[in-house]
C-alpha cells in the first residue's frame, strides 16, 4: 500500500512537491542568469552609454544617417536571435527563458526598415559582415 495521498484532482503529493520544486528551480535559473547577464555586460553597457553617438540620441541630436545604420544592425541582431530562440525554444536549458512576445522584436525593427529604406529595402540592404 503506497504513502502517497492523492488530492482531488489526480496528483499525488509528491508529484505537486516535485513541480513546485521544478517551477522555484527554473525561476533561480532565469534570476541567476539575468545577474550573469546583466554583470557580465554591464562593462560594455558602460562603455556604450558613454559614445558620442548614444549621447547624441539620448539628446535628440542624432543624424539620420547614423539612427537608418543602427537600426540596420539591431534589424540583422534580432533577426538571428529569434531564429536561435525559435531553434531552441523546447531545449531544456532554455525553454524557461523563451519569452517571445517580451523579446522578439524584428517584426517591428521590419516596419522600421521599410520607412527607413522603402518596400523593397530588403534589395537594398545586406547584413553587414562586422
Amino acid at each position: 500500500m503506497s504513502a502517497e495521498v492523492e488530492t482531488s484532482e489526480g496528483v499525488d503529493e509528491s508529484e505537486k512537491k516535485n513541480s513546485g520544486a521544478l517551477e522555484k528551480e527554473n525561476q533561480m535559473r532565469m534570476a541567476d542568469l539575468s545577474e550573469l547577464l546583466k554583470e557580465g555586460t554591464k562593462e560594455a553597457h558602460d562603455r556604450a552609454e558613454n559614445t558620442q553617438f548614444v549621447k547624441d540620441f539620448l539628446k535628440g541630436n542624432i543624424k539620420k544617417e547614423l539612427f537608418k545604420l543602427a537600426t540596420t544592425a539591431l534589424y540583422f541582431t534580432y533577426s538571428a536571435l529569434e531564429e536561435e530562440m525559435e531553434r531552441n525554444k523546447d531545449h531544456p536549458a532554455f525553454a524557461p527563458l523563451y519569452f517571445p512576445m517580451e523579446l522578439h522584436r524584428k517584426e517591428a525593427l521590419t516596419k522600421d526598415m521599410e520607412y527607413f529604406f522603402g518596400e523593397n529595402w530588403e534589395e537594398q540592404v545586406q547584413c553587414p559582415k562586422a
